[in-house]
């Protein structure tokens, strides 16, 4: 009988339950995990009546019991960490990237309202924010200011560098969603594709939600007042960032929420399941955009009163 264990195996007499030989593997952690993850490999308990403990010391992988704790302990958290990064996919890097940009953005917005004010209480009032008033900070020189300006401009520095690594992870998003979900990059762009992403989960679960979902999701608090009675039905929810959208008159943007969510359901589940690119969704898109915007060129009540007028 051949009894497998995490630094070597062993052959048994079943009959007298003695350990007949041994290999011992090499006292390789890496190799030795690469094998645990290709194949059940005994980490506790005994062979033929002998801790595994005893074992390792006796057959010289380990050279005492502390060691052998030692290279188990290690052997499990490099295991685990294989474990973990096995699980994540692909679309689970664009879902950390895109959470990083909002986190980096939250994080701007107050450091940014933080720099004005300082700058306003040591020299002027000022319309400057964000990244245009830190690099005019850190370009100043006002030697009777010496101290504050010091700072302001070390956290200048600071924050210009924020904005910088936001625009690197843009650019991976750029690079990368494309490889990933190309048709939802195509439908929605990198930005508003991965932020889908992100709020969904996975690509997976975007795929399987219905359009009436995708048109809304990220309208939460908009959503929950409705169900409570207190709020008409949103229209849509972060779709709401497509520029078919905002750039629509408001009596045509739910319309075309329901047209484009229904456009990014079909993308996601084409990316998901071959990955090709279907050039004819974005063809689609526009055309029925386009019919939206002919039949309902004005509000309602406009069309109405232009048909009396005519009459």
């Amino acid at each position: 009988m051949q009894i497998r264990t995490w630094f070597g195996i062993f052959n048994v007499d079943v009959e007298n339950n003695t350990i007949i030989n041994a290999e011992i593997f090499p006292k390789d952690l890496s190799s030795i995990t690469k094998r645990l993850l290709q194949e059940p490999l005994l980490l506790r308990g005994n062979v033929a009546g002998s801790d595994l403990r005893n074992l390792a010391v006796k057959y010289g992988f380990a050279g005492s019991n502390d060691e052998y704790g030692r290279l188990l302990h290690e052997l499990e958290i490099m295991l685990a960490k294989e474990q973990v990064a096995q699980t994540v996919t692909p679309d689970r890097r664009i879902i950390a990237a895109v959470e990083a940009i909002d986190d980096l953005n939250e994080t701007g917005n107050v450091l940014s309202e933080r720099l004005r004010e300082w700058y306003i209480m040591n020299f002027e009032d000022t319309m400057l924010k964000g990244e245009e008033l830190a690099r005019k900070i850190i370009g100043l020189d006002e030697p009777g200011k010496a101290a504050d300006l010091k700072i302001m401009q070390s956290f200048s520095s600071s924050l210009v560098a924020s904005y910088e690594t936001r625009d690197h992870i843009e650019e991976y998003l750029k690079e990368n969603m494309p490889l990933i979900a190309p048709n939802i990059t195509c439908i929605a762009g990198h930005i508003l594709g991965a932020r889908l992403l992100s709020i969904a989960g996975s690509l997976e679960k975007l795929a399987f939600m219905p359009s009436s979902t995708i048109q809304v999701i990220g309208a939460n608090n908009a959503l929950f007042k409705h169900l409570k009675g207190k709020a008409p039905s949103p229209k849509h929810g972060v779709i709401f960032r497509h520029p078919l959208i905002n750039t629509a008159p408001k009596w045509q943007r739910g319309k075309i929420a329901r047209v484009l969510a229904a456009k990014i359901s079909l993308a996601s589940r084409y990316d998901l399941y071959s990955g090709e690119v279907k050039e004819d969704l974005q063809r689609e898109l526009r055309s029925k955009v386009e019919a939206i915007r002919k039949t309902r060129p004005m509000k309602k009540s406009r069309l109405k009163r232009t048909k009396i007028e005519v009459y």
